[in-house]
């Protein structure tokens, strides 16, 4: 196996346990994808060099999460501070959703993130789309040739 075929290999079945953790982590799908992308970029810089990481998830997942980070600082540091009268003492819906996902019927990441994508708003075929491109990491072109 190449080694570029192997990396692509580990990203591939990686994929759905570090997105699962990452969207945990971040609490928005945006935010997970950019972190588990950029990771997977620092992967194919990183692992021809080095080699191969012992547990490819858990690098996946420590990177994304550290660049993830970065990223949440660096918008921090560039956003002006709201006026005062913008600032909202109301809860945010989606941080009550991901709390209750949180609990003890839910401790798997990937069933977490399988859970988010099947949300009952959406109509099946969405359901299906959005899960196949979030957890598996299909291309648009690939759903829709299926």
């Amino acid at each position: 196996m190449t080694e570029l075929a192997w990396i692509s290999t580990a990203i591939s079945t990686a994929r759905p346990q570090a997105m699962g953790a990452l969207l945990r982590y971040f609490r928005d799908l945006d935010a997970a994808e950019e972190a588990f992308q950029d990771a997977c970029l620092r992967a194919l810089n990183n692992w021809p060099k080095n080699g191969p990481p012992r547990d490819p998830a858990a690098w996946l997942i420590f990177v994304g999460r550290n660049s993830g980070i970065d990223a949440v600082r660096k918008r921090a540091k560039q956003a002006p501070l709201p006026e005062e009268d913008q600032i909202s003492d109301l809860e945010d819906a989606e941080s009550d959703v991901a709390e209750r996902l949180d609990g003890a019927h839910y401790r798997d990441d990937i069933l977490r993130l399988l859970f988010i994508c099947c949300h009952p708003d959406l109509p099946a075929t969405q359901q299906i789309a959005v899960a196949l491109r979030i957890v598996s990491g299909l291309a648009v072109k690939q759903i829709a040739r299926a």
